[in-house]
């Protein structure tokens, strides 16, 4: 695919400047690994990582499907009712603002150390974009096509199904690129402190403490590379439900 092309060039050449760099200035293993180094670990443990990779990655989803579920369903709400907005909204901002590691410690004493904890941190990072781009694209309709409709007395329903809904999906769409990586941020916030647990963030917080900076950093490798693949997949998404929009098209050149 000749969009991959850019990336894997940009890639290859910063990881040939971080080696020639580490190589030149003889930086220690302590404190900055080559590139090699990264992927000699990465592909010496490539089944650990992997298996650590996903239970990063259904904190993630869980948490993206909760979150965004959540978030859609009461922007359908706060865009039909602005009193609805004014009352919710300043509490959804609180929450957002609230730093995440401040509330991770009360999850895991509330819910425990399983995945129940770990899935509510992610879903509560990743529901803010999805709250406001929905809001936004419920009410960003053509007034035409709205006032069309209502001359046909279509229902509510038939307005949200055939005018709402699809004004909504490109705003969605976008949000949820960004909900995906802060699901990512969440799971990995979440794993630090439920300790034992398992997941990328755990093993991140581990070889971090034995400072095996070459272990650490090929476990950052799997973690963007998740976060990648899940962009990748909402691209693509985006692209079979929004063919019809602007947003979907590809530029010349």
């Amino acid at each position: 695919m000749p969009y991959l092309l850019p990336p894997l060039i940009a890639a290859a050449i910063a990881a040939a400047v971080w080696e020639a760099w580490v190589e030149i200035n003889d930086v220690s293993m302590f404190v900055l690994p080559p590139p090699s180094a990264v992927a000699d670990a990465l592909i010496s443990d490539l089944g650990f990582f992997a298996t650590e990779g996903l239970r990063t990655f259904g904190v993630a989803i869980g948490g993206l499907a909760i979150g965004a579920g959540a978030a859609v369903a009461l922007a359908v709400l706060m865009a039909h009712s602005t009193t609805l907005e004014r009352a919710l909204l300043p509490i959804a901002i609180a929450v957002k603002v609230t730093p995440i590691v401040a509330l991770a410690p009360l999850f895991v004493i509330w819910f425990g150390f399983g995945w129940e904890p770990k899935v509510a941190i992610a879903a509560l990072i990743t529901y803010f974009p999805v709250l406001i781009n929905g809001i936004a694209g419920f009410r960003d309709v053509d007034p035409g096509a709205l006032d069309f409709l209502r001359s046909l007395n279509a229902s509510p329903r038939e307005i949200f199904l055939r005018l709402r809904g699809p004004s909504a999906l490109p705003y969605l769409f976008a949000a949820l690129k960004i909900a995906a990586t802060l699901s990512l941020i969440g799971a990995v916030v979440a794993e630090f402190f439920a300790a034992g647990q398992g997941g990328l963030g755990a093993v991140i917080d581990e070889e971090n403490r034995l400072v095996r900076l070459d272990r650490l950093f090929a476990a950052i490798v799997t973690l963007a590379v998740i976060g990648v693949l899940m962009n990748v997949a909402l691209a693509l998404a985006e692209r079979r439900f929004l063919s019809w929009h602007r947003s979907t098209w590809t530029p010349p050149g």
